[in-house]
């Protein structure tokens, strides 16, 4: 599945255990400081609400981990 700025971060996360660890890495510990109803969200909808500063760095850094 290729990531997008849409994919949610639900879907996200649930692909691969490490994806929390590429969120950690810009900056954001989504079991810790976002709010559970940010998971239904859009990735690109979380660069406010989790204070992420490059979406599409971590868009890319996500679909590096799953290319693999």
């Amino acid at each position: 599945m290729q990531i997008t700025r849409q994919t949610t971060v639900k879907d996200a996360i649930h692909m691969s255990e490490a994806a929390a660890a590429v969120f950690e890495k810009h900056g954001v510990c989504v079991e810790y400081e976002c709010p559970e109803a940010i998971l239904d969200f859009p990735i690109e909808d979380c660069q406010d609400m989790c204070h992420i500063d490059d979406i599409d760095a971590l868009v890319e850094d996500l679909n590096k981990l799953f290319a693999n």
